[in-house]
């Protein structure tokens, strides 16, 4: 989508603020707006206290503004089209509608007011589930400021997977970066399974070649960009957090092959918005809005 913005959601969390920095050089290397929009409706608490408005929105506003001066911080060169809006609608909701027209929704893994002992907020989760364009969900901006490091996307032969695949092409080419495509035989856990060393053999040649179909013509579409294919036998999660310990990002698709009609988030995607610390890209076959 043509200069589609992307769009933040802003709490004036830590999280939030690391969203912001990793949302500014998303837009930077896209040419793309940046929208940063806070929400100020807490689902009824207006109406029992009719005075909490104009202090919502006067803390959303100054969120806002902190997110700008992060933003601007960021933006050095300044290239970025940077914009703000205040919604009063529930932030899940609002985020999700505004994934009609944005290019990628980014959201913090966890803002304020959510439970500090939990490992996901439910913005995060519930925009994760139900957005209608690649949605990013970012913890930590450190260890990845410097942009090094791979692209590391699951490929599972699914449709999710394949508008995935593309999207990761996309992103090694406006980074530089190398694609590791890794590609896990099964889901399930095989280690107490025996399987002969020459099945394993005969079975890795023919997945190996679904990979390579998976891949097939988005190599030829982005010729500069390296990928190096990983095949393994089975848990594709633990395989690509172990892939993503020195990546800059993991990009998956929504669901993969054990997905079905109306499943919001499978196994693997859902696994990895609960537990990686890495960038996490989640993408959804247009096909599903």
């Amino acid at each position: 989508m043509t200069n589609a913005p992307i769009v933040v959601g802003v709490d004036g969390s830590p999280s939030s603020s690391d969203a912001v920095r990793w949302a500014t050089r998303e837009a930077e290397i896209r040419h793309a707006p940046l929208l940063l929009l806070s929400c100020i409706s807490y689902r009824g608490a207006e109406a029992a206290v009719p005075c909490i408005g104009t202090e919502l929105r006067a803390r959303a506003e100054r969120d806002l503004a902190a997110a700008v001066g992060i933003a601007q911080t960021q933006n050095r060169e300044g290239e970025v089209d940077i914009r703000t809006e205040v919604h009063a609608q529930y932030a899940p909701a609002a985020l999700v509608d505004c994934s009609d027209s944005a290019g990628m929704i980014v959201v913090g893994r966890r803002g304020l007011g959510e439970f500090t002992g939990g490992l996901l907020g439910s913005v995060s989760s519930i925009v994760a589930r139900h957005a209608r364009c690649p949605v990013a969900v970012i913890e930590g901006w450190s260890r990845v400021e410097d942009g090094s490091g791979p692209v590391v996307v699951g490929a599972d032969g699914s449709a999710a997977s394949s508008a995935a695949i593309d999207v990761a092409f996309e992103e090694c080419a406006l980074r530089g970066a190398e694609l590791v495509a890794l590609h896990a035989w099964s889901d399930q856990n095989l280690s107490q399974i025996h399987i002969d060393p020459h099945q394993w053999e005969a079975a890795e040649q023919s997945e190996r070649v679904l990979l390579a179909e998976c891949l097939a013509g988005r190599t030829e579409r982005y010729p500069d960009v390296v990928v190096r294919v990983v095949v393994v036998r089975d848990r594709p999660v633990r395989h690509l957090l172990a892939e993503a310990e020195q990546a800059q990002l993991i990009v998956v698709g929504s669901h993969g092959r054990g997905g079905f009609a109306g499943m919001t988030l499978g196994s693997t995607s859902e696994a990895l918005l609960h537990i990686t610390t890495c960038p996490l890209l989640i993408v959804r076959p247009r096909s599903e809005d």
